[in-house]
């Protein structure tokens, strides 16, 4: 079920992210949701990690390397193509750790 939470958490922020790239939605007034939404985002895959090694749940290899990739987005600076690849690359680890699960 964590793994659901952490996993449904990354995608409200992912799509965020999109949309204000493409300049749909404008949060300088509320920059803060992103950065909010990122911090729980975070914690909710370390949980899941976490719970996933405990249980000996399939996803946990799939979804160790998103924290790695979580420590380095902070400093890659947003709406670059660096940052945009570095979150691509954690939704390619939240679909494996989905397929793995089937």
């Amino acid at each position: 079920m964590i793994f659901y939470a952490a996993t449904a958490l990354f995608l409200a922020n992912f799509a965020l992210g999109v949309v204000v790239q493409l300049g749909v939605v404008d949060t300088k007034p509320f920059r803060w949701l992103h950065h909010a939404l990122f911090f729980a985002v975070f914690a909710s895959a370390a949980l899941a990690v976490g719970v996933g090694f405990l249980q000996g749940a399939p996803y946990r290899w799939a979804l160790l390397p998103v924290l790695a990739l979580y420590l380095v987005l902070p400093r890659v600076r947003a709406g670059t193509a660096g940052h945009a690849v570095l979150a691509s690359l954690a939704m390619i680890f939240y679909a494996t750790g989905l397929v793995s699960l089937l």
